[in-house]
């Protein structure tokens, strides 16, 4: 069974934005806002399929060499974004809704 168009992810990301969007600006705010900037540009290709939304964030969730993401603020704020689309397509896979 094919898996359902990445565009059903973009409600749910647009959501999370709005959430973020009076935020007081910092450098955690502007990393989880990228990324979700990032993952509702990937979902909004009409060949993509939330398998592949998916793949996307995990490939960004990896943890890259040369590095230090434990010392930026804005890797550990890029990094949930994408943790947070990630956990919102799980739940659209599973049926469940925003």
């Amino acid at each position: 069974m094919r898996s359902p168009p990445a565009i059903e992810a973009i409600p749910l990301i647009r959501r999370r934005l709005a959430e973020i969007e009076n935020s007081p600006p910092d450098s955690l705010v502007s990393g989880r806002r990228a990324a979700l900037w990032r993952a509702q540009s990937a979902a909004a290709r009409l060949d993509r399929t939330l398998d592949d939304l998916r793949s996307y964030c995990l490939d960004n969730l990896r943890p890259r060499r040369f590095i230090d993401e434990g010392d930026s603020e804005y890797l550990r704020g890029y990094r949930e974004g994408f943790r947070i689309v990630f956990e919102e397509v799980r739940r659209l896979e599973s049926g469940g809704s925003g």
